[in-house]
This record gives C-alpha cells, structure tokens and sequence, in this order.
C-alpha cells in the first residue's frame, strides 16, 4: 500500500473533480490524504472517510512572491511531516510550488493541468507579464515532476510545442471523467413538452469567464420571443476569484426575472434530470466537468469552440458550438435547439450518452492514475 498526497488549491476541486479517483484508489488499498485549504467541502471529503490537512498560505487572488514563498514552505512542512511515497499536484499554484516543495523535500510528484486559468483567458498587459513569468514556473516544476497529466490535447499540445514540458513525461485523459452509473439517463425524465417550454442548465462557479454575462444575454434575447423558456444558473459564487461575479448582479438579473439562480449544491443530477439542455459558454476549460455530466445523463449540450469545451459537442450530433464571446450565436443557437423536432433532441442527448460512455468514463482515468502510481511507487506492501 503506497501512502499517496493529494493537493489542490480548495476542497471544492476534490470534491467536485477528483472524488471519484481518490475513492477508487483508496479502494484497491492506498491510503490517500488530501490537502487544500479548509471549507464546507473538506467536512464533506472527511464524512467519505479521508483525512484532510488545511492549508492556510494559499492567495488564489494574484502572484505575490513572499505568499507564495510561505506557501511553499508550508507545503514542505507538510511533506516532511507526513513523507509519503507519491504526491499529487492539482491547479496552478499548487502544481508550480508544490512540485518545488516537494522536490526540496526529496519525494516524488506529478502535476495534473486542469486548466489554464486567467492567465490564458484575460488579454492585457499585466496578465502578458504574469503569463510569461508562469510559464518560465511551469517549465522548472515540470523538469522536475516525474510525470505532467493533461486533461485536453490542446493544452499538452501548447506545453509541447513551447518546450515547457519534456513529451516523454506526458500523460493525457479526458478530463476528470464522469462516473457514468452515477450520472445516467435512467434519472433524467423523459416527458411530452411544448417546444417553446425549454429549461437551459448552466452548471458552474459564477464566473465571468464561464461565459455566464453571455448566457444572461442570450436569456434576456431569447425570451422575448419565447417568454416561457426558463434558465437556469447553478453554482457557488467563487469570491476569491479574480473573475467572479458579484452577488448583486445575480440578484439584479434574477428581479429582472431573465434567470433563475439556485445557489450551489452538492448533488446535481436533479437539475440535469429537469433541464432540457446544458450551456457552458466558457472562454476555456481543462475539459468541462459540467457538460461531461450533462452527456452522460443523457443531455444535448451547447458551448463554445474554446479548448477543453469543443472536445466534448460533435456539432450538430449531441449539440452546437459557438464562438467564444459571440452572444448572438449562442442566441441562434439556443433558438435552433428551441425549434428542434421532440424526435431530434432525443437523438441528440442518445448521442450524448454514447459519446460520453466511449470517450469521457472515469475508469479511462482511473485507468492512466492507477498505471503513474504503479510506475512511480510499484506495489508496496
């Protein structure tokens, strides 16, 4: 049994993304340990039976160099104290000073890139600055890691080709993956509806580089022309992102009843189980979590060509694509789903569960996890 740390930079992030990994893999007999700064979904991780270690040095909201030092010293301390025989790394700060604390305290790492974050989707000078400090972390942390997963070829790609990673340390999966017998269509409803009576489901933080100010505007379009059509907003509000979204402006959307917000929730399926599509207009994604869920129960999907969400919609088959940032092509596409025949969505969201079951499993993942771990610890007693 191999004593295995898993870092990231919230509970939230296990909880939602790699809960499903870390049960199975403490299953076949490793004693997984998590860490992440302390919140309602570390209480959540503690109740599935794993110890959870807070973190309390991590700024998500920018770089400081003296926080991120302390950071690290923390995550060496931590090491040193608990010494396990692999750590893994999730989300940029983490994978960055984790792998370097973890480097100074001799033990092994690997780093998942789930995501590229701001740095990626936000153009200005600042951001060019921070963009290319980043870059010069990631490729020292990734000298040193013994292995980098990616979760989009898009990403491993850029990493390749910019030489910030050595192509023989790279592993690829789909994503997190899905749980495929957890999200299903047999839990979603299947019931005679008027066609202009569609339900439109975004899953996610409230944030404005979800493509969430572009849903409110399809909304608000939309509605005049179909007035019953109902959309739904999903999530937490991530306030320590630099992105986020503040509260009253989801109330001031809700008074101008354009869209429904029901807060977050630990259990999504009723929502995909009363939806009639999912929506993630995001800018870009490691692959999204939300729409994978979607698919699997059963769901068409619309989002945009951005990297990690044009991998999931096979336009026309199980959704459309739209540009990033094109409120009136989501518009026309929220329409052209509107006007589909009761016969064609069905295809759609069958096609949707196909898609999801061949290519988006989390036994794929599992799959690629279990082999690392083997590679880096072989089986221990």
């Amino acid at each position: 049994m191999a004593k295995i740390l898993c870092v990231a930079n919230t509970a939230f992030f296990i909880y939602n993304y790699l809960l499903g990994i870390i049960k199975e893999l403490n299953k076949e007999g490793q004693e997984i340990i998590l860490i992440a700064p302390e919140d309602e979904y570390a209480v959540l991780l503690e109740s599935e039976g794993f110890r959870c270690i807070p973190l309390k040095e991590l700024d998500r909201k920018g770089a400081n160099a003296f926080k991120d030092l302390k950071l690290m010293m923390e995550l060496y301390k931590i090491y040193k104290n608990e010494m396990p025989d692999l750590i893994l790394h999730y989300t940029i700060k983490i994978n960055i000073y984790g792998t370097f604390a973890a480097r100074l305290a001799k033990i092994s790492s690997i780093c998942t890139v789930s995501g590229l974050g701001w740095l990626f989707t936000e153009k200005s000078i600042k951001t060019l600055i921070g963009g290319f400090l980043y870059k010069i972390l990631y490729k020292i942390a990734f000298s040193i890691a013994l292995n980098v997963v990616f979760q989009n070829r898009n990403d491993c790609e850029y990493f390749i080709e910019n030489r910030l990673v050595d192509k023989k340390k790279v592993f690829l999966t789909p994503g997190p993956g899905v749980n495929t017998d957890y999200f299903s269509p047999e839990f979603c409803k299947d019931d005679e509806k008027d066609r202009d009576k569609c339900t439109f489901l975004l899953l996610a933080r409230m944030l404005w580089d979800k493509g969430i100010g572009e849903f409110t505007g399809t909304a608000r379009a939309v509605k005049r022309t179909y007035p019953f059509t109902e959309f739904w907003l999903v999530g937490p509000i991530d306030k320590e992102n630099r992105s986020a979204i503040p509260e009253d402006k989801i109330k001031e959307w809700e008074n101008e009843c354009i869209i429904r917000y029901f807060g977050k929730t630990n259990d999504v399926r009723p929502f995909l189980r009363d939806c009639d599509a999912a929506v993630l207009p995001s800018y870009r994604e490691g692959i999204a979590s939300s729409l994978i869920e979607a698919m699997a129960s059963g769901k068409p999907v619309i989002t945009t060509d951005a990297t990690g969400c044009r991998d999931v919609v096979e336009d026309g088959k199980n959704g459309f694509l739209v540009p990033v940032k094109d409120e009136r092509a989501l518009t026309d596409a929220i329409i052209k789903y509107i006007l589909l025949s009761r016969e064609d969505r069905k295809k759609m969201g069958k096609y949707s569960r196909q898609k999801a079951l061949r290519e988006f499993d989390i036994r794929i993942v599992i799959d690629t996890y279990r082999k690392i771990i083997h590679d880096a610890v072989g089986c221990k007693d």
